[in-house]
């Protein structure tokens, strides 16, 4: 009887698919086995030699051949390599171990197979090792019967088997941190909306709001802020759960449109377009078949990870954090009349050397991101009515109101009144 394994922890349809294709490369016998030694498959149904099933069909062959199968799965394990063996009856066969994150899950036993032609000296030593076997002439026969493949190819077999369970463990590795993600992200959605009830804030119950702050989560985006895109992200997100009630057709379209959105801000705040629509084709692809609100909601966060990645790239992390303290000095003084110099001296780093660092590690000047981030402050105070653009316009920074308005315009595409107009 097999016993199967948990299908969280291994996928048994892949690796039902994976061995089958190495038993068809091969033709060697395979079967995947649970740390007992107990078949929990055999890819395809693949019959086990003759010789094999006339040993099982033995008294007590079953379990001597789980006994056999569960101490060399033992070993393969402790040595985290492919174990060759002889079984209980005399074969030639080879364990390889499935380990995930250093626990045995099992392994995978291919052989039955000689390593020589049968001789005499064989015979006596396969008759010693099978005392019990109801016929031995019946057993010797179907021995003559066995493939008989030489150390080199049985070593070329184990070593391509090892590759294919590792590959088959790393994905599902994969598939568990996946697993992980969406149930952190579960916790986090119930922890807001506990949060939310705990300071009396209202439900969220229009899209209006929803909207109001997905244009902030965008401005984010185009910036780089990478922390408060997230927590605004994590906001959006318990929004749309509370907002769809789990609906997952209308979540769909929302995380859809955040995507594209989100890809778009990506390559405004200066993330290479070509790499930014390929990352958008591949994830309209891995969503298509989702059935769980909570892992669109984990492909949403690595996505929006991953464009702003796309937009603050860099390899060395000294020029990381001298880079990422410019860039937060100017969003908290965006207002005052800032040059290269102020901001480098504040960084205590010569203008020249932060200069060059902006242009090779985000393609663009200081000045350029300065404008950006007044730009993007500029659109959220017209919002307010109380303001003029000549008001507007001196909260950001700019003493030039001309000036202000001529880059709004290259900015926005419109100018600062009739976009405050269109408001409203």
């Amino acid at each position: 009887m097999r016993k199967t394994l948990d299908s969280n922890l291994l996928d048994p349809k892949y690796l039902e698919e994976s061995l089958g294709s190495f038993h068809n490369a091969t033709g060697l016998h395979i079967e995947a086995i649970n740390t007992q030694g107990i078949t929990f498959s055999v890819p395809g149904n693949f019959e086990r030699s003759e010789f094999c099933r006339y040993v099982r069909c033995q008294s007590e062959g079953e379990k001597k051949c789980q006994d056999s199968y569960k101490r060399a799965s033992l070993e393969a394990a402790k040595w985290e390599e492919p174990y060759f063996f002889r079984c209980h009856a005399g074969l030639v066969i080879w364990a390889v171990p499935i380990m995930i994150q250093g626990v045995s899950l099992g392994s995978i036993i291919c052989g039955q197979v000689l390593m020589w032609k049968p001789d005499l000296f064989f015979f006596q030593e396969l008759e010693k090792l099978n005392v019990g076997v109801e016929d031995f002439e019946i057993l010797k026969i179907k021995a003559c019967m066995l493939e008989i493949i030489s150390p080199a190819r049985s070593q070329a077999a184990a070593d391509m088997l090892f590759v294919v369970v590792n590959h088959i463990v790393k994905r599902n590795i994969n598939s568990l941190e996946e697993i992980d993600a969406t149930r952190v992200q579960q916790q986090q959605i119930r922890q807001e909306i506990e949060e939310r009830k705990r300071k009396h804030l209202p439900d969220f119950s229009d899209y209006d709001s929803y909207l109001k702050k997905e244009r902030k989560f965008l401005r984010y985006i185009r910036l780089g802020d990478r922390t408060r895109a997230n927590q605004t992200l994590q906001s959006l997100l318990t929004d749309l759960y509370t907002k769809t009630v789990g609906d997952l057709e209308t979540v769909k379209e929302r995380i859809h449109e955040l995507a594209t959105l989100t890809s778009r801000a990506a390559v405004e705040g200066g993330a290479n377009a070509e790499r930014i629509m390929i990352l958008l084709q591949e994830f309209n692809k891995e969503i298509e078949d989702i059935e769980r609100v909570e892992k669109f909601f984990y492909k949403i966060q690595r996505i929006v990870e991953t464009f702003l990645e796309g937009i603050f790239t860099l390899a060395d992390k000294k020029h990381l954090a001298i880079v990422k303290q410019a860039r937060d000095f100017m969003m908290e003084n965006y207002a005052l009349p800032l040059t290269v110099t102020n901001v480098a001296e504040h960084l205590f780093i010569s203008a020249s050397h932060l200069s060059r660092l902006f242009r090779e590690e985000l393609d663009c000047t200081i000045n350029d991101y300065l404008t950006r981030v007044r730009v993007e402050q500029a659109v959220e105070i017209m919002k307010r009515p109380e303001f003029s653009v000549a008001q507007v316009s001196k909260a950001v920074g700019f003493q030039n109101q001309s000036y202000f308005a001529k880059v709004f315009h290259k900015y926005i595409g419109v100018t600062p009144l009739i976009y405050k107009n269109s408001l409203y």
